[in-house]
């Protein structure tokens, strides 16, 4: 070592950053694993506990809207086969959209699994926030309006439609934008659930 440092530290130093990472990913797969095998409380069967933890969803998407939708046409938010929504209460979706002058929306959320599709009610545009503890309008009726909703159980996919009479131009008149957070559960283990309550 002492001859390679006298010769050529930078090849020298290479080896050393080499030999550190090759020890950190072998820690890490160790870690891993351990994770992955250890028993859940009450449970006797490691490959079980593993399988459940990858049988679980949590995501959290900003969607921006830009472009133009024409009527009728859709856009697909989001597709979480092979999950579906399975927490009641954890699952939601909020978004800023055109709007009518009396604050309903010019597109419909629809929700459920491909192709069978039902519309969300979003309820009415938000109005009355507070920013630094003053009164902000949140929506600004016949331009933008907020909307916030709770996504039903059991479902994968959810698209927004233009159901207004013309083309939306997301690009002209504010920032639109779509966020969903979803907690899921995969597909055969709720049908699994469903089955043994049955």
């Amino acid at each position: 070592m002492k001859h390679c440092i006298l010769n050529n530290y930078k090849l020298c130093f290479a080896l050393a950053i080499v030999t550190v990472a090759a020890l950190s990913i072998s820690y890490l797969n160790e870690n891993n694993l351990h994770a992955q095998t250890t028993p859940a409380a009450n449970n006797t069967d490691p490959q079980q506990h593993g399988e459940h933890a990858l049988d679980n969803l949590i995501i959290s998407e900003h969607i921006p809207l830009d472009g133009r939708l024409t009527n009728g046409d859709y856009t697909l938010l989001m597709d979480f086969t092979p999950f579906a929504t399975s927490v009641e209460g954890h699952s939601h979706i909020a978004m800023k959209v055109p709007c009518n002058e009396d604050g309903s929306p010019k597109v419909t959320i629809v929700t459920g699994i491909a192709p069978k599709l039902n519309t969300l009610e979003v309820g009415n545009a938000i109005n009355n926030g507070t920013l630094d503890e003053k009164a902000l309008d949140l929506s600004a009726e016949g331009r933008s309006c907020l909307y916030h909703a709770e996504l039903p159980n059991n479902i994968t996919d959810i698209a927004l439609i233009n159901t207004s009479n013309g083309t939306l131009d997301f690009n002209e008149g504010g920032s639109y934008s779509v966020t969903v957070l979803a907690h899921g559960t995969a597909i055969q283990h709720i049908e699994s659930n469903q089955s043994k309550m049955n």
